[in-house]
């Protein structure tokens, strides 16, 4: 009886594999990086990153340069366009439970600058740190949302 009860607990924690919470979406951003006296104030939209930029690539103005926003559908592909010049191309290669399998392309203009694969969560956002831009760096953002 323990057991038994014990296995449908799990069940029900682990959920469906392979159920797709309705209406998720990935959200792409290009952010500006720069290291700032004093720091310039945070946009809402990058409010909740702020903290992992500054920690991880050491930068503490960010300036929100595009968004855009995408369903997620497992098999689909979509283009994220957050500017003119940057934009991703994202192909949704499975769902899982509590992920999705991603293939990543990073485009300026015409040019493919980066190509990789990648398990998103929910609410854990991939940064990729870009070229110099300016006085600082661009950041790419993706969270699945």
């Amino acid at each position: 009886m323990r057991r038994a009860l014990a296995a449908a607990i799990l069940f029900l924690a682990c959920g469906t594999p392979g159920a797709r919470t309705e209406g998720d979406r990935i959200w792409s951003a290009l952010v500006l990086a720069t290291k700032e006296n004093p720091p310039s104030p945070i946009p809402v939209a990058l409010g909740k990153f702020a903290p992992a930029i500054k920690k991880i690539f050491g930068y503490n103005s960010l300036y929100l340069l595009g968004e855009k926003k995408r369903d997620l559908i497992s098999g689909g592909e979509e283009w994220l366009v957050p500017s003119k010049e940057f934009f991703f191309k994202v192909q949704c290669l499975s769902q899982e439970a509590t992920f999705y399998a991603l293939r990543i392309e990073l485009y300026r203009d015409k040019s493919l600058l980066l190509t990789t694969e990648a398990k998103l969560a929910k609410d854990s956002p991939l940064f990729i740190r870009g070229p110099a831009w300016g006085s600082g760096h661009l950041i790419f953002l993706l969270e699945v949302r």
